[in-house]
């Protein structure tokens, strides 16, 4: 943990979306890497997606919540980064579909939804994690009985 308190000197770090854009390249990297070694082991390309894409969310929900919005982990804040990348896929499919549709390249469609999709998961999992830091900070001060 001496690491994060280090890195915390660089002023670039204390900007949340960078924090959020770190932490998304390495899962992306986390992610090829896991695939690769999966399918690698396994030969089935489904078993590799769900093997991967699964252990990836479960660390992105965690990364995102210490490291980019530094809050405290928790189940519901697990299943609403899980509904937010549900919903972040959901946008980015349908885009998709009309922007296929409407004639755009290939790659244009690749970029234009992977940056919906992103925009869209940092708005909502920031509003999410932000709601949950708040209410840890008024358990602190006004604790139940």
């Amino acid at each position: 943990m001496k690491c994060f308190s280090r890195l915390r000197r660089f002023p670039f770090l204390r900007i949340t979306l960078v924090r959020f854009g770190i932490v998304g390249l390495l899962g992306e990297a986390l992610y090829f890497l896991l695939y690769g070694l999966f399918i690698s082991l396994t030969g089935s390309t489904s078993s590799s997606l769900a093997l991967a894409g699964g252990i990836c969310i479960l660390v992105n929900a965690y990364s995102h919540s210490r490291i980019t919005f530094r809050v405290r982990f928790s189940g519901r804040l697990l299943l609403g980064y899980v509904q937010i990348q549900i919903l972040g896929f959901g946008l980015a499919f349908l885009s998709g579909l009309a922007l296929e549709h409407a004639g755009a390249g290939k790659w244009l469609i690749a970029l234009i939804t992977y940056l919906l999709w992103s925009v869209a998961s940092f708005l909502l999992t920031r509003l999410l994690y932000s709601d949950q830091g708040a209410r840890a900070k008024l358990d602190r001060v006004n604790p139940l009985p």
